[in-house]
């Protein structure tokens, strides 16, 4: 098993705990147009040749032949302080094959790298936060790129995923703020979750037309069926987006962090909306959420600092933690008689949330639920309720709280630690 592989590396080495971990889980869709192919996208680097045992100093390599029976090396660390690194296909005679976890991370002098084709993995967080870094090119032979393997490499505006690729994990090239496309082979067999997500600048995402398993619409990322959409291109200058019909599953991280929607239309037809799904989408103001919806993801909504209204349908059971947390200008929501649970979090930092009404089915509210809900100034909590988290209401200056019970519960221990008035034995007139 690959992870196994980085696990048993880096215990060698000594240079990180974490391991290689395989992740499992849009203008135009197809080759054609403006958007830029991957052999025109290649052209445009030159890449100097080196002697296959060269090798910039500082360099540090393992071998794998103890930890996988395989007689190569690895690179596990990098301490010079050079802005151009050549890494060599051979060291010691033997072949160089992969780049392990955090090898050259938060490197801040490095600009460009070289990387041989003998290399066939690229490791969990190996070039993370690589402030500097303006160029790379991913080798033919490389297979897996790992978790997080690119994240925070903010300086990049283009990179070109090979061939032969099958694995593209969680997070692998989030937070590169300025890449503006990225083209997914026919190879690609699993993308791991936000493996794009946070590409302020990420206008198009193109997949091959005969990938068996991912599509793009519209410069979007969606599975082959079209039922999940997994990555909407969050560089886009659109203000308003129409999830087509076929979609049944809005992926975590799907719209994470999109400053220029204002509007988004939900079908019907979505029954899933996952976790961080539209986070820190400030600029939203309008989103219904369908009758058929019955799972809302944690954060799915969180720092929407433009929703003032949200209305969540008889389908959903359960309010997921922070799913509605720090909505600034929210002022007021709908939770309806199915929901049993209010997760920890949900609605704390709604500062402008004036009315809410927990209703009677609800047997659970979780820590620090309505924290820092400072315009509430008052709440029924119904006799349903046996639990309440620690810090439910903490925070809640001006609130007063009703309680249908004539006393305090076992379930309820540190829930009220900022002493709010509370009316127990209280009844509706």
């Amino acid at each position: 098993m690959k992870k196994k592989w980085l696990l048993s590396v880096l215990a060698i080495a000594m240079t990180a705990a974490t391991a290689f971990g395989v992740s499992a889980c849009g203008d135009k869709g197809d080759d054609s147009g403006n958007s830029s192919s991957l052999d025109e996208i290649s052209s445009s680097f030159e890449r100097m040749e080196y002697p296959e045992d060269y090798y910039t100093e500082g360099l540090r390599f393992t071998w794998l032949g103890d930890v996988l029976g395989e007689d190569a090396y690895a690179v596990t660390d990098y301490t010079g302080t050079a802005t151009e690194v050549v890494i060599p296909s051979v060291y010691d005679g033997k072949a160089v094959a992969g780049i392990a976890a955090s090898a050259f991370a938060n490197d801040d002098n490095l600009t460009e790298i070289v990387i041989p084709n003998s290399v066939t993995r690229i490791g969990q967080s190996a070039f993370a936060y690589c402030n500097s870094l303006t160029e790379i090119v991913i080798p033919d032979g490389v297979t897996y790129i790992y978790e997080a393997a690119f994240i925070g490499c903010g300086r990049l505006t283009e990179i070109v995923i090979p061939d032969g690729v099958t694995s593209i994990g969680e997070d692998a090239f989030a937070y590169c703020e300025n890449l503006t496309e990225i083209v997914i082979p026919d190879s690609v067999k699993s993308i791991g979750k936000s493996a794009f997500g946070s590409c302020n600048s990420l206008r198009n995402i193109t997949v091959r037309e005969i990938n068996p398993e991912y599509k793009s619409i519209d410069g979007n990322l969606y599975s082959k069926d079209g039922t999940t959409l997994i990555q909407y291109a969050i560089g886009k200058t659109a203000t308003s987006f129409i999830i087509f019909d076929s979609v049944t599953s809005i992926g975590v991280n799907a719209f994470f962090g999109c400053d220029n929607l204002t509007e988004i239309v939900i079908p019907n037809s979505v029954t899933s909306i996952g976790n961080n799904a539209f986070a820190g989408c400030g600029k939203l103001t309008t989103i219904v959420i369908p009758d058929n919806v019955t799972s809302i993801g944690i954060a799915a909504f969180v720092n929407c600092d433009s929703l003032t209204e949200i209305v969540i349908p008889d389908s959903v059971t359960s309010i997921s933690g922070n799913a509605f947390a720090c909505c600034d200008n929210l002022t007021e929501i709908v939770i309806p008689n199915s929901v049993t649970r209010i997760g920890d979090g949900a609605f704390t930092g709604c500062g402008k949330l004036t009315t809410i009404v927990i209703p009677d089915n609800v047997t659970s509210i979780g820590g620090a639920a309505f924290t820092n809900c400072d315009s509430l100034t008052q709440i029924v909590i119904p006799e349903s309720v046996t639990s309440i988290g620690d810090g439910a209401f903490y925070g809640c200056s001006n609130l007063t709280i009703y309680c249908e019970t004539k006393s305090q519960p076992w379930g309820w221990k540190m829930w009220n630690d900022s002493n709010c008035p509370v009316v127990w034995g209280y009844t509706e007139e």
